[in-house]
């Protein structure tokens, strides 16, 4: 009896729900909205579950405010080296910079710097890495006298003594001024130079270690460095006295206040001669140019 009477009740809940249903349906045909409560899905009547079909989907929300800014992630790993790009073009050679001074180990860091002296002129050309040491007066033996010293000096222009006695002795070798001796058909201007006193500059070239005068040549070695160029001039061939051969420069000056003719050491130009110097490539009676070079 009672597994029945559980039946019928069961049937009149169904009968209900469906005839309930009916109702709403037909009050919303008739445009009746909101008149019939409506049924949840999954909804449980009298532990029944009864599922609902899903309505249609609605129209998509406006966009609500942007969200506040999140924390910093952490860093990720770097990634692979790339290949090496293709080599690029050499760029221009850039302007020279300024010469800077000489460091506190002078010479030592170099291992020694050249010195050579620039006959007829005041000064170096320090635009080469080369500074003036000091400048002055060429000198020398008298040109007639038979002793004495046979090479000439760079006396300079602010003297210093030791112990000294006054008054000319002719026990003793003399020291005079130099003169620029020249005649027509010279590489220099007679009327500028003949008779006038020699000046001279002593160079040091510290970034390079040797000097070499090379006669006959206007050109230094491959490697060197032209630090000035010249002529070649010496004590005249039929004094009774000799001295050496020094580079004179191109381009000579004169000192001040020495007009006059004093003779004293005297510079003459030399010229090759043929016999025992080979005529080619030397040529009779041409004047020999020089040049110093440093390295």
């Amino acid at each position: 009896m009672r597994g029945q009477a559980t039946v019928a009740v069961v049937a009149l809940s169904v009968l209900i729900l469906f005839l309930s249903t009916s109702i709403c349906l037909a009050v919303d045909a008739e445009g009746e909205e909101d008149s019939c409560p409506k049924q949840m899905s999954n909804s449980n009547v009298n532990n029944i579950t009864v599922v609902a079909p899903p309505g249609p989907k609605g129209d998509t929300g406006s966009p609500g405010p942007p969200g506040g800014r999140g924390e910093k992630g952490e860093a990720g790993r770097p990634g692979k080296l790339g290949p090496y790009g293709p080599e690029g073009q050499k760029g221009e050679k850039g302007s020279p910079g300024q010469k800077g001074s000489h460091g506190s180990q002078g010479a030592e860091a170099f291992g020694g710097g050249a010195v050579y002296i620039r006959w007829g002129r005041t000064s170096c050309e320090e635009g080469t890495g080369t500074e003036t040491v000091y400048s002055g007066f060429a000198g020398g033996a008298y040109y007639n006298q038979k002793g004495g010293g046979s090479n000439y000096q760079c006396l300079p222009a602010d003297p210093e003594w030791g112990s000294y006695i006054d008054g000319v002795e002719g026990v003793k070798s003399s020291m005079t001024g130099a003169e620029y001796q020249l005649g027509e058909n010279a590489p220099y201007d007679e009327a500028t130079l003949h008779d006038r006193d020699v000046p001279c500059a002593v160079c040091y070239s510290l970034s390079r270690r040797t000097q070499l005068m090379i006669p006959a040549r206007t050109t230094c070695p491959d490697g060197w460095t032209r630090e000035y160029g010249g002529y070649l001039m010496t004590e005249y061939h039929d004094h009774p006295s000799r001295s050496e051969f020094v580079c004179m420069d191109g381009e000579p000056e004169v000192l001040p206040g020495g007009e006059g003719n004093q003779d004293g050491a005297l510079f003459y130009l030399v010229e090759a001669r043929c016999g025992s110097l080979p005529c080619p490539p030397y040529v009779e009676g041409r004047e020999l140019a020089c040049v110093v070079c440093t390295k």
